[in-house]
Protein backbone atom coordinates (compact mmCIF):
# COMPACT_ATOMS: atom_id res chain seq x y z
CA UNK A 1 0.00 0.00 0.00
CA UNK A 2 1.47 3.52 -0.91
CA UNK A 3 1.98 6.14 1.54
CA UNK A 4 0.91 9.40 1.37
CA UNK A 5 4.10 11.84 2.01
CA UNK A 6 2.87 15.32 2.50
CA UNK A 7 6.16 17.63 3.17
CA UNK A 8 5.52 20.73 5.24
CA UNK A 9 7.18 23.21 2.39
CA UNK A 10 4.60 26.38 2.20
CA UNK A 11 4.83 26.16 -1.56
CA UNK A 12 3.47 22.12 -1.96
CA UNK A 13 0.51 23.59 0.69
CA UNK A 14 -0.61 25.86 -2.69
CA UNK A 15 -0.77 22.80 -4.50
CA UNK A 16 -3.41 21.11 -2.24
CA UNK A 17 -5.75 23.88 -1.34
CA UNK A 18 -7.21 26.68 -2.96
CA UNK A 19 -6.97 28.17 0.54
CA UNK A 20 -4.28 30.72 1.33
CA UNK A 21 -0.60 29.02 3.04
CA UNK A 22 0.85 30.12 5.76
CA UNK A 23 1.99 28.37 12.16
CA UNK A 24 2.70 25.69 14.24
CA UNK A 25 -0.41 24.45 15.28
CA UNK A 26 -2.37 24.31 18.84
CA UNK A 27 0.77 26.75 20.23
CA UNK A 28 1.67 30.47 21.17
CA UNK A 29 3.43 33.21 19.61
CA UNK A 30 7.15 33.57 20.92
CA UNK A 31 6.58 37.33 22.47
CA UNK A 32 9.13 36.70 24.55
CA UNK A 33 11.77 35.49 21.88
CA UNK A 34 12.49 32.52 23.88
CA UNK A 35 13.87 30.76 20.49
CA UNK A 36 16.08 33.65 18.91
CA UNK A 37 17.97 30.87 16.95
CA UNK A 38 14.95 29.47 15.31
CA UNK A 39 13.93 31.44 11.63
CA UNK A 40 12.29 31.30 8.25
CA UNK A 41 14.35 30.29 5.04
CA UNK A 42 13.10 31.65 1.87
CA UNK A 43 14.39 29.91 -0.63
CA UNK A 44 15.39 30.72 -4.40
CA UNK A 45 16.13 28.45 -7.88
CA UNK A 46 19.25 29.12 -10.09
CA UNK A 47 17.33 31.71 -12.34
CA UNK A 48 16.53 33.78 -8.62
CA UNK A 49 12.59 32.80 -8.74
CA UNK A 50 11.01 32.16 -4.97
CA UNK A 51 10.04 28.49 -4.78
CA UNK A 52 9.01 28.31 -1.17
CA UNK A 53 10.01 28.61 2.52
CA UNK A 54 10.96 26.26 5.20
CA UNK A 55 11.87 26.70 9.11
CA UNK A 56 15.55 26.25 10.18
CA UNK A 57 17.97 26.59 13.54
CA UNK A 58 20.87 28.23 13.70
CA UNK A 59 23.77 25.27 14.85
CA UNK A 60 26.59 28.17 15.13
CA UNK A 61 26.71 31.55 13.50
CA UNK A 62 26.59 30.70 10.59
CA UNK A 63 25.20 26.75 10.49
CA UNK A 64 21.62 26.88 9.94
CA UNK A 65 19.96 23.32 10.00
CA UNK A 66 16.86 22.62 8.07
CA UNK A 67 15.13 19.90 6.19
CA UNK A 68 16.34 18.27 2.62
CA UNK A 69 13.57 18.33 0.82
CA UNK A 70 13.58 22.30 1.49
CA UNK A 71 17.40 22.57 0.29
CA UNK A 72 17.28 19.88 -2.82
CA UNK A 73 17.70 21.70 -6.35
CA UNK A 74 17.55 25.07 -4.20
CA UNK A 75 19.86 27.99 -5.25
CA UNK A 76 19.84 30.26 -2.62
CA UNK A 77 18.39 30.79 0.86
CA UNK A 78 17.78 34.47 2.48
CA UNK A 79 17.03 33.89 6.33
CA UNK A 80 15.05 35.78 9.04
CA UNK A 81 15.41 35.46 12.26
CA UNK A 82 12.80 37.75 14.00
CA UNK A 83 9.25 36.66 15.83
CA UNK A 84 7.60 38.58 12.70
CA UNK A 85 8.77 38.22 8.89
CA UNK A 86 7.47 41.05 7.09
CA UNK A 87 4.82 39.62 4.23
CA UNK A 88 6.73 40.75 1.16
CA UNK A 89 9.78 38.97 1.91
CA UNK A 90 9.28 36.71 -1.24
CA UNK A 91 9.91 39.96 -3.77
CA UNK A 92 11.88 42.38 -1.49
CA UNK A 93 13.92 39.76 0.34
CA UNK A 94 15.78 40.89 2.94
CA UNK A 95 17.31 38.62 5.01
CA UNK A 96 20.57 36.86 5.66
CA UNK A 97 21.87 35.24 2.90
CA UNK A 98 22.91 32.28 2.42
CA UNK A 99 24.06 28.68 0.47
CA UNK A 100 21.95 25.74 0.66
CA UNK A 101 23.34 21.87 1.01
CA UNK A 102 21.32 18.86 0.78
CA UNK A 103 22.08 15.43 2.52
CA UNK A 104 23.88 13.34 -0.03
CA UNK A 105 21.87 10.46 0.47
CA UNK A 106 18.51 11.78 1.16
CA UNK A 107 15.84 9.76 -0.63
CA UNK A 108 13.03 12.33 -2.30
CA UNK A 109 10.81 10.03 -2.56
CA UNK A 110 10.73 7.85 1.28
CA UNK A 111 12.48 11.23 2.48
CA UNK A 112 15.08 9.50 4.35
CA UNK A 113 18.23 11.61 5.36
CA UNK A 114 15.69 14.41 5.06
CA UNK A 115 18.13 16.87 6.73
CA UNK A 116 19.69 20.45 5.06
CA UNK A 117 21.95 22.69 5.94
CA UNK A 118 22.71 26.71 5.15
CA UNK A 119 25.45 28.02 5.47
CA UNK A 120 25.04 31.80 6.28
CA UNK A 121 27.02 34.52 4.04
CA UNK A 122 26.96 37.05 7.36
CA UNK A 123 26.93 35.49 11.60
CA UNK A 124 24.16 35.74 13.38
CA UNK A 125 25.83 36.00 16.82
CA UNK A 126 24.06 35.01 20.00
CA UNK A 127 24.69 33.73 23.78
CA UNK A 128 23.69 30.22 23.18
CA UNK A 129 23.00 27.60 20.35
CA UNK A 130 20.84 24.65 20.33
CA UNK A 131 22.96 21.07 20.21
CA UNK A 132 22.27 18.23 18.37
CA UNK A 133 21.09 14.71 19.99
CA UNK A 134 24.01 12.40 20.72
CA UNK A 135 24.05 9.01 18.55
CA UNK A 136 21.44 7.21 20.14
CA UNK A 137 19.66 9.08 21.93
CA UNK A 138 16.22 8.73 21.67
CA UNK A 139 16.55 4.81 21.29
CA UNK A 140 18.35 4.66 24.69
CA UNK A 141 15.22 7.11 25.90
CA UNK A 142 12.92 4.17 24.30
CA UNK A 143 15.08 1.54 25.93
CA UNK A 144 14.67 3.09 29.54
CA UNK A 145 10.89 3.80 28.99
CA UNK A 146 11.04 7.52 29.69
CA UNK A 147 10.44 8.39 25.96
CA UNK A 148 6.29 7.38 26.24
CA UNK A 149 5.97 10.01 28.97
CA UNK A 150 8.22 12.76 27.15
CA UNK A 151 7.04 15.95 24.91
CA UNK A 152 8.95 17.42 22.64
CA UNK A 153 8.35 21.23 21.45
CA UNK A 154 8.20 22.30 17.62
CA UNK A 155 9.10 25.76 16.15
CA UNK A 156 7.80 27.25 12.88
CA UNK A 157 6.76 29.88 11.18
CA UNK A 158 4.20 27.40 9.18
CA UNK A 159 0.68 27.55 8.74
CA UNK A 160 -1.73 27.69 11.47
CA UNK A 161 -4.74 25.82 11.37
CA UNK A 162 -8.12 26.87 12.10
CA UNK A 163 -11.53 25.62 12.16
CA UNK A 164 -13.46 24.16 11.04
CA UNK A 165 -10.51 21.76 9.05
CA UNK A 166 -8.58 21.94 6.81
CA UNK A 167 -8.70 25.95 7.64
CA UNK A 168 -5.40 27.14 7.59
CA UNK A 169 -4.68 31.03 8.39
CA UNK A 170 -1.31 33.22 7.81
CA UNK A 171 0.28 35.55 10.34
CA UNK A 172 3.99 34.54 9.37
CA UNK A 173 4.97 34.55 13.18
CA UNK A 174 7.16 31.95 14.76
CA UNK A 175 5.55 30.51 16.98
CA UNK A 176 5.90 27.05 19.53
CA UNK A 177 3.97 24.01 20.52
CA UNK A 178 4.16 20.75 22.82
CA UNK A 179 3.52 17.55 21.35
CA UNK A 180 3.51 13.98 22.73
CA UNK A 181 5.53 11.00 21.61
CA UNK A 182 3.75 8.55 19.21
CA UNK A 183 6.58 6.09 18.49
CA UNK A 184 9.83 5.61 16.92
CA UNK A 185 11.38 4.25 13.32
CA UNK A 186 14.59 3.52 12.48
CA UNK A 187 14.72 7.13 10.18
CA UNK A 188 11.54 9.24 12.08
CA UNK A 189 10.24 9.98 15.52
CA UNK A 190 6.69 9.86 15.36
CA UNK A 191 5.11 12.79 17.18
CA UNK A 192 0.97 13.42 18.44
CA UNK A 193 -0.56 16.49 16.95
CA UNK A 194 -4.46 16.37 17.36
CA UNK A 195 -5.08 19.02 20.02
CA UNK A 196 -8.45 17.77 20.85
CA UNK A 197 -6.83 13.97 22.24
CA UNK A 198 -3.23 16.05 23.38
CA UNK A 199 -4.54 18.97 24.78
CA UNK A 200 -0.82 19.99 22.74
CA UNK A 201 0.02 21.13 18.84
CA UNK A 202 2.22 20.10 16.41
CA UNK A 203 3.40 21.65 12.71
CA UNK A 204 2.29 22.43 9.36
CA UNK A 205 2.91 23.57 5.94
CA UNK A 206 6.06 26.18 6.09
CA UNK A 207 7.25 24.28 9.13
CA UNK A 208 9.58 22.02 7.46
CA UNK A 209 12.83 21.68 8.79
CA UNK A 210 12.45 23.46 11.69
CA UNK A 211 13.48 21.96 15.24
CA UNK A 212 12.19 19.39 17.61
CA UNK A 213 13.88 20.19 20.96
CA UNK A 214 13.47 17.48 24.19
CA UNK A 215 11.47 18.35 26.76
CA UNK A 216 12.50 22.00 27.95
CA UNK A 217 15.95 21.58 27.21
CA UNK A 218 17.80 23.07 24.00
CA UNK A 219 18.39 19.63 22.74
CA UNK A 220 17.32 18.98 18.84
CA UNK A 221 16.24 15.28 18.55
CA UNK A 222 14.47 15.77 15.03
CA UNK A 223 13.22 17.80 12.23
CA UNK A 224 9.88 18.45 10.73
CA UNK A 225 9.25 16.21 8.07
CA UNK A 226 6.37 15.46 6.44
CA UNK A 227 2.64 14.63 8.14
CA UNK A 228 -0.99 14.54 7.30
CA UNK A 229 -2.87 16.71 5.03
CA UNK A 230 -5.28 18.74 7.35
CA UNK A 231 -2.43 18.95 9.51
CA UNK A 232 -4.54 17.30 12.86
CA UNK A 233 -2.60 13.64 13.03
CA UNK A 234 0.59 12.54 11.95
CA UNK A 235 3.80 14.62 12.71
CA UNK A 236 6.83 12.38 11.05
CA UNK A 237 10.27 14.18 12.00
CA UNK A 238 13.38 13.04 10.87
CA UNK A 239 15.70 12.01 13.43
CA UNK A 240 19.04 13.11 14.30
CA UNK A 241 20.48 10.60 16.43
CA UNK A 242 21.65 8.42 13.10
CA UNK A 243 24.88 7.64 12.17
CA UNK A 244 24.03 8.90 8.73
CA UNK A 245 22.65 12.10 9.59
CA UNK A 246 25.47 12.98 12.72
CA UNK A 247 27.99 12.10 9.84
CA UNK A 248 27.00 14.59 7.66
CA UNK A 249 26.19 17.23 10.03
CA UNK A 250 30.27 16.81 10.88
CA UNK A 251 30.91 18.11 7.61
CA UNK A 252 29.80 21.26 8.99
CA UNK A 253 31.76 21.39 12.06
CA UNK A 254 28.68 20.41 14.16
CA UNK A 255 28.63 17.87 16.81
CA UNK A 256 26.33 16.86 19.87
Amino acid sequence: MKRLLVIFTSSFFLLLSPMHAGAITGGQVDTGNRYPFVGLLAFYDAQGDYVHRCTGTLLSPTVVLTAAHCTDGMELVYAYFQITVPDDFRENPTGISGTPFTHPDFNSNTLTNDVGIVVLDQPVTLSEYPTVASEGFLRELKASHEIQDDTFVAVGYGVQTGFPPPTQLVDLQRRFSESPYGGLKPNNLHLQQNPNSTGGGGTCFGDSGGPHFWQDTLIIVSVTSWGDAICRSNDMTQRLDIPSVLDFLAEFGISP
